[in-house]
């Protein structure tokens, strides 16, 4: 039995039997487009005389009523015809679907934010038996107040939920097991409070990053190079392949299967670089270029290091060896390079290509970040 009740004579108007003339049942539900209620009727004549028609209405009755205290209402299962699946089912669909159309990683993700939402409706009382349609706008309402309330959440997760839910939400309207998306009509958090909490490296940083890495660690300061060098993302980076890199036309190849876009692109080494790819034993050209390996061994391997592995050696070591606060993130790395690069001259039409953004105004973002003055703006004569 669902645990989301629609309320008596709010809801719906509970099953009677009407005799005269013609004998039917009759009930009234609202209609969930105009708020108003609707009449249905079941005719009994074909039970014959009174005494039948009377012991069929009764048990017409108690089904008719306990299905409405539960919820169901004919009007939305006109619209959608799955509406009265059990809502955990209509997940499990959901999810059957996804596991074919993405990868691992979004898989995981998926599973997690439905865990989430159904954790949330058993910590609230309600039933593994409720209806897909019994999940309204109202509900919808109250879980991302709750989302909102959680102190340990940002408000850029809190967007992250709310446009999840959607997007599942749109998928089960699609296949007939809402009628309307419930969180539609819930706003986003504005961009102004959900601004980066990373920030890029001073000199300084980077130099002491390096020079630590140089002696210490080689491949994860090549791992480092190709964020900061060549602007890949650490899942980028994780499943390159040793054929990937082309010392001799000195570019690193992005595989439309590992490119967030899904599209190929090719990176530019740098000279300054050359001598950290050089040291990468490349002789195995189907293995990872970074192998998953004991501690935090980044060597290649015929398994990938997990891009956890690569963020998580910043924050639990270098963190700490190199003094980082904590706005300073592996993935600064890339931040840095960009606004780096923009400053040193680069056209911005060059950095585009190697951070492999999608336009030109992504990347002229960066040109704002640093705090250095610009020679040619100090030379400037505009003063009439």
């Amino acid at each position: 039995m669902s645990l989301f009740p629609h309320t008596r004579y709010i809801d719906y108007i509970p099953a009677r039997l009407s005799t005269g003339k013609v004998w039917y049942v009759y009930y009234y539900v609202k209609d969930p487009a105009t708020g108003k209620f609707r009449r249905f009727r079941i005719k009994l004549e074909r039970y014959g005389a009174s005494r039948e028609k009377r012991e069929a209405a009764q048990i017409i009755i108690k089904r008719l009523n306990e299905q409405l205290a539960l919820g169901w209402n004919p009007m939305i299962q006109e619209s959608a015809p799955k509406a009265y699946c059990l809502f955990s089912e209509a997940l499990d669909s959901y999810l059957s679907v996804k596991d074919r159309e993405v990868e691992a990683s979004s898989q995981r993700c998926y599973r997690s934010y439905i865990k989430i939402i159904l954790q949330w409706l058993r910590g609230k009382g309600y039933s593994d038996q409720m209806y897909a349609c019994s999940f309204t706008h109202a509900l919808a309402l109250d879980f991302m107040g709750d989302v909102e309330a959680d102190v340990k959440l940002s408000y850029r997760t809190y967007n992250n939920y709310l446009l999840f839910y959607r997007s599942m939400f749109n998928w089960m309207k699609d296949k007939g097991y809402i009628s309307d998306n419930p969180f539609d009509g819930i706003k986003r958090k504005p961009k102004r409070l959900i601004r980066k909490t990373r920030r890029t490296l001073t000199d300084e940083e980077l130099s002491r990053l390096f020079g630590y890495l140089d002696s210490a660690n080689r491949p994860y300061l090549a791992i480092c190079l190709l964020c900061y060098c060549c602007l890949m993302r650490p899942k980028e980076i994780a499943l390159l392949r040793c054929r990937d890199i082309d010392l001799g036309t000195q570019t690193v190849h992005v595989r439309g299967e590992i490119a967030k876009n899904d599209n190929d692109s090719y990176r530019t080494i740098p000279d300054e670089m050359m001598p950290y790819m050089r040291e990468l034993d490349l002789s195995h050209p189907e293995w990872f270029l970074f192998g998953e390996h004991k501690q935090y061994d980044f060597s290649p391997g015929t398994q990938q290091v997990d891009g956890k592995k690569i963020a998580k050696y910043w924050s639990d070591h270098l963190r700490r060896t190199c003094k980082f606060p904590m706005d300073l993130k592996f993935y600064s790395l890339k931040d840095t390079g960009i606004t780096n690069m923009l400053g040193s001259g680069v056209p911005v039409s060059f950095v585009k290509q190697q951070a492999d953004h999608h336009s030109l105004a992504m990347t002229t973002i960066y040109l704002g970040h640093t705090s250095k003055a610009n020679d040619t703006l100090k030379k400037t004569k505009i003063i009439k």
